[in-house]
């Protein structure tokens, strides 16, 4: 994570754990999907802190991934943009990461809120991961366990040069 000029960036990464592998689904001409959510926060103290935190921004990105066999190459789709990888680790690491994602311009503090250390802001980050992308009527399966479905818990981070403590 980095702030400079005020700007947020944040780089966040999904670590499949227990997952499937993509690989061998997508080969079998399968689609997956990963949905990052990324939200910055100001910190609130005082009664203001007691509804929460102010949101500065939010930020959703959606991942598919296929495999494309004419040219045996897995494809990864954002916005419309399509990038292709021969190699299962650039796919891998491509799929499974954010790097650099803009979130939030410097905001000042509005009349009441703390300045300084006390309105330090945070980023909150967390993934969805399906490793089989179902179309509607399908994505009812998950709502009974029948489809796989990852999601990892919301993980915070400082802004550096920021106390977020």
């Amino acid at each position: 994570m980095s702030a400079v000029g005020g700007v947020v960036r944040a780089d966040v990464a999904f670590s499949a754990g227990g997952a499937d592998d993509p690989a061998a689904s997508l080969r079998d001409g399968l689609e997956s999907r990963i949905t990052f959510t990324l939200r910055c926060y100001r910190r609130l103290t005082g009664l203001a802190g007691l509804f929460g935190d102010r949101l500065l921004a939010e930020r959703t990105v959606v991942r598919v991934a296929f495999y494309d066999v004419l040219d045996r190459r897995f494809v990864v789709e954002q916005d419309g943009a399509r990038a292709s990888y021969a190699d299962e680790d650039a796919f891998r690491a491509a799929f499974f990461t954010l790097r650099g994602i803009e979130l939030a311009p410097a905001a000042p503090p509005r009349a009441g809120e703390a300045t300084g250390a006390a309105a330090a802001r945070y980023v909150a980050a967390r993934a969805q991961y399906d490793p089989v992308r179902l179309s509607p009527p399908l994505t009812i399966l998950t709502l009974f366990g029948v489809a796989a479905r990852y999601s990892t818990p919301w993980v915070r981070g400082a802004v550096p040069g920021e106390d977020a403590s």
